[in-house]
């Protein structure tokens, strides 16, 4: 049997294998090759089924969609005229990779109910499509005995991500699959940040904190951290690589802090994160990366107490290769106690560090055309008792840099290009 953990562990896969059909696993994708099928000029074409795994942890589940798609043509009956209810061309025609984009979707339901799991949904729509090819060729045959192939053990993921796959988003997911992200402090604000980068195909995160975990960390950080996590006692990056590693491999912990003496060490990142105190090691990080043109995102969060309860901003500001002249020009980030005194406070949140995290990744995946982007904003600010988001340094702003020439961020699928 193939080396592949999901089909040992799943009947269904197991059991459509065993039977001889070609199944392939690719971007939380099944993919069954070689399935004959009836052209429009009534010959024998050959193509593959495809549609998305839904997974209980590291075997399948029952499929929540009756939808299926084709890859390589449109099928036909055996006069090569179309088969009455197959093809639907209101579904979402799936795409696994560039030569896995689908040509037609099928919308198929059992007459007494949902397919119970993905041997019966595959076998149904193979009687279908194949039913008509053997009518024309009886040597036609989907059943190949090809090993499984899956690229499940290659990517950064401990089980595979059927998230993306389901959400039709897996070409965008690619674009995430960045070599090397730095995150510099795992308090409130960067603990979240890893939270949200976790989930990304991201090759490699690299935490840098030198401090323990202790009881006040646990109350603005995801998850939850047990009483005898925090009697270990244990560095903070020990923590957090010893918890997502369940989920993905490639967390790389430094159980120390940045300075001017080893900011080398980061140099070669693709994108730093900062979640950092002010003092004069920040602004030494700060320019070593834009000397050296690595991107990165620095935070903030100023909070106080006044009477009317908890108040203050939060902000992130970010800088590119090519977009660096606003970060010395108008002070936007503070080096040393009292440059900007909103962010020299102790007082954090988890909600407002959480929402610090998730403008800064919204920022990254934004830079890495993820999502759409139409200001290219540099610095933001949340002013929390207004509930106002302030956006400077946009493409559309007056004073902002020419930045035309400026490239998409690399990312592992640029570099494999």
């Amino acid at each position: 049997m193939s080396g592949s953990r999901l089909v040992r562990s799943s009947q269904d896969l197991a059991r459509l294998m065993q039977e001889g059909y070609a199944v392939r696993i690719v971007n939380g994708f099944l993919v069954v090759n070689d399935i004959p099928f009836v052209d429009e000029a009534a010959q024998v074409q050959w193509g593959s089924f495809l549609c998305p795994l839904d997974l209980s942890g590291d075997t399948t589940a029952p499929p929540s969609t009756h939808v299926m798609c084709f890859v390589g043509g449109v099928p036909r009956d055996k006069n090569g005229r179309p088969i009455d209810g197959l093809v639907n061309d209101g579904v979402e025609r799936w795409s696994a990779s560039p030569d896995l984009t689908a040509t037609c979707g099928f919308s198929q339901k059992k007459p007494d109910g949902n397919y119970t799991d993905f041997y019966e949904k595959v076998t149904y729509y193979a009687a279908m499509v194949a039913g008509p090819a053997q009518a024309v060729d009886p040597g036609a045959t989907p059943f190949t005995f090809k090993p499984v192939e899956t690229d499940e053990d290659d990517g950064v993921f401990v089980y595979v991500d059927t998230y993306s796959s389901r959400a039709g988003i897996t070409e965008l997911n690619a674009l995430l699959a960045v070599k090397k992200v730095v995150i510099i402090g795992l308090g409130g604000t960067g603990s979240y940040l890893l939270d949200l980068l976790a989930k990304t195909p991201a090759v490699t995160l690299h935490l840098y904190d030198g401090d323990f975990l202790r009881s006040h960390n646990a109350f603005r950080a995801p998850g939850a951290a047990s009483i005898d996590d925090l009697r270990a006692p244990m560095k903070k990056v020990d923590y957090y690589e010893r918890m997502y590693s369940a989920m993905r491999r490639g967390i790389k912990p430094h159980p120390v802090n940045v300075t001017a003496e080893n900011v080398n060490e980061i140099l070669d990142a693709n994108f730093v994160f900062l979640a950092m105190d002010t003092g004069p090691d920040k602004e030494a990080i700060i320019k070593a990366l834009t000397a050296h043109g690595v991107p990165f995102i620095d935070t903030g969060v100023g909070l106080s107490r006044d009477g009317n309860g908890v108040n203050g901003q939060i902000r992130i500001t970010t800088s590119t290769p090519a977009r660096t002249d606003h970060i010395e020009r108008d002070g936007l980030i503070s080096y040393f106690a009292g440059d900007h005194a909103d962010y020299d406070t102790n007082l954090q949140v988890a909600e407002l560090n959480a929402l610090t995290a998730n403008l800064a990744v919204l920022r990254y995946k934004k830079l890495l055309r993820f999502y759409a982007d139409t200001e290219d904003e540099r610095h933001t600010v949340y002013a929390l008792d207004s509930n106002d988001l302030h956006n400077r340094y946009g493409t559309s702003e007056a004073n902002a840099e020419d930045d035309s020439c400026e490239q998409p961020l690399a990312s592992e699928a640029d570099d494999a290009a």
